[in-house]
């Protein structure tokens, strides 16, 4: 069994039995797996803070879309997505975008989706570096500490960190009054 098969195999396990144990991950690969297992674990709410969350290497992928779109369809959940910046009609309109898969989604209707535009303004760490980062309800969390090179730690039973982001992700979201309307992008 190769490293990367071996990883994966670890964060499915520890995803599942929402176990404490915080995992580095660098590059596509590996986000994707940390990704994929939030999604396919999170029962009620998915926060995401993100650029521009529109790229071919990582959010654009079959397996991100896919999952995402799962954890949708369970129902009573909830999807809210804080930008740095909007994506173009260019890159919103290519044909494997992330948000044409959640104009779509019933979810979006519902208005269980909801996007915003920081306009420029973005999560700084502690010694003032930009992050992303997503939050599975209040246990699960990826933060991307290197964003050119996709550097991040996860964490799927660590509710102190959860919670903590959770809280400033919320207070950023309801302080932004700019909503990224997908009828824009895809409406007639």
């Amino acid at each position: 069994m190769n490293t990367l098969e071996q990883y994966r195999n670890a964060v499915k396990d520890y995803a599942a039995r929402g176990v404490d144990y915080l995992f580095h991950n660098e590059g596509d690969e590996h986000a994707l797996i940390i990704f994929t297992n939030i999604f396919c674990n999170a029962k009620e709410t998915i926060r995401i803070a993100a650029n521009k969350l529109c790229n071919k290497e990582l959010v654009n992928q079959k397996e991100y879309i896919d999952n995402l779109k799962l954890f949708l369809n369970k129902g009573d959940t909830r999807l809210f997505v804080l930008l740095t910046s909007r994506p173009t009609n260019e890159e919103a309109m290519s044909n494997d975008c992330l948000y044409k898969m959640l104009y779509e989604h019933p979810a979006y209707k519902e208005g269980r989706i909801s996007i915003k535009d920081g306009q420029g303004k973005s999560f700084h760490d502690k010694d003032g570096k930009i992050i992303h980062f997503c939050t599975g309800d209040s246990k699960m969390y990826r933060i991307e500490n290197d964003i050119r090179g996709r550097k991040a730690v996860a964490n799927f039973g660590d509710e102190k960190t959860s919670t903590v982001l959770n809280s400033d992700f919320d207070k950023a979201f309801s302080s932004v009054e700019t909503d990224v309307n997908l009828d824009d992008y895809y409406g007639n």
